[in-house]
């Protein structure tokens, strides 16, 4: 919050979780510009093609906030097993383009309803995990092939990378009142990146990897008028790239959005209390691990871990259980009474001070 109101730019707190690091990351963050994206791709190769690219300008479309990691912030790293979630509140899961039609984009995999803007699920209430680290490390895109290549975005897949962050104004240092969805970068973890093992001075400046400082090399991905160096590469033009690169569409960005209120619990309590006979032993979570030679795999819950619990067969009344436990409703009766011990504690973000306040039950 400080640091926002004394740089003049927006700052935010932005929430990771890597299963194969296995705790959850607090990470500053600053923003350095915005990408627009169309809602869809013309046709054309890889879901639009430079013959096809001047439809574009006649598209809906977002503009997104883009943040990066603070070179001057301190990541935050909580003890294993600790968890945070953010409020998600009432219709929040929706969205509304350039022409106002609703859209579903944030937490829009299959365990809230995907892309279905009429599911009485998108118009509900969520505590949402951070969602980062489930998703094919070595596609460069969303539905991309597995070298790491620009090329065959599919924008019928969710998005893959999803989380949640807290957002200060720049102008007042107060939590911000912007409720639209920005993106995070994140580079993923991988070897493979196109270009191979002896990138051009132009394709290295492309590659997020060989970055020196990230708010440099996403400062001149956002602005560049040339981002294809006149190759045209892959018959994309250098808004497409730009999408790859930075947007929704890449693996190497975080979709977010600001909440104003969080929770703090031991996901082996959760775990107990919705009636899991435990975690998943690789992600350490109620999550199943992403396939790593699949790229269209979706993030699903292990439900396998209700095996024997006849109270839960779907993911919708595992992602109800967790609602309840995490609002401090236990005994899953939809009220809070003295037989609820609530084990998970909830926090508001003071607007003006960024402190946080817990609610108590």
């Amino acid at each position: 919050r400080d640091v926002a109101h004394n740089t003049g730019q927006d700052r935010a707190v932005v929430f990771v979780y890597d299963p194969a690091v296995g705790r959850t990351q607090i990470i500053p963050a600053i923003k350095v510009g915005t990408v627009r994206e169309p809602t869809t791709a013309p046709d054309g190769p890889g879901g639009g093609g430079g013959a096809q690219a001047s439809a574009r300008g006649d598209q809906p479309y977002f503009d997104r906030d883009v943040f990066v990691p603070a070179a001057a912030g301190e990541v935050m790293t909580l003890p294993a097993y600790w968890m945070v979630r953010g409020y998600a509140a009432p219709g929040m899961l929706l969205d509304q383009d350039s022409v106002g039609s609703d859209a579903a984009t944030w937490y829009n995999s299959q365990i809230y309803d995907g892309n279905n803007t009429g599911s009485n699920i998108k118009q509900e209430a969520h505590w949402v995990f951070p969602e980062t680290g489930f998703f094919p490390a070595d596609a460069q895109v969303n539905g991309g092939g597995l070298d790491g290549g620009f090329d065959n975005v599919d924008r019928d897949l969710p998005t893959a990378r999803q989380s949640f962050m807290i957002r200060f104004d720049a102008r007042t240092g107060a939590v911000s009142r912007d409720t639209s969805a920005a993106l995070f970068v994140d580079p993923r973890n991988s070897s493979e990146r196109e270009y191979g093992n002896q990138p051009t001075p132009h394709q290295q400046s492309l590659r997020i990897d060989l970055a020196e400082d990230l708010e440099v090399w996403a400062s001149g991905v956002l602005n560049s008028t040339d981002l294809n160096n006149n190759l045209n590469a892959f018959g994309n033009d250098d808004l497409e790239l730009r999408e790859q690169l930075i947007g929704t569409a890449s693996n190497d960005t975080i979709l977010v959005k600001p909440v104003s209120r969080v929770a703090l619990y031991d996901e082996r309590r959760l775990a107990l209390g919705i009636g899991a006979r435990g975690l998943n032993s690789l992600t350490q979570t109620l999550y199943l691990p992403h396939e790593q030679d699949e790229q269209d795999v979706e993030i699903r819950f292990d439900m396998d871990l209700f095996a024997n619990n006849p109270d839960v067969n779907t993911e919708e009344e595992v992602l109800e259980r967790i609602n309840q436990w995490i609002n401090g409703d236990t005994n899953f009766d939809d009220q809070l009474d003295f037989d609820d011990e609530p084990e998970s504690r909830l926090y508001l973000i003071q607007s003006y001070t960024g402190e946080l306040k817990e609610v108590l039950r």
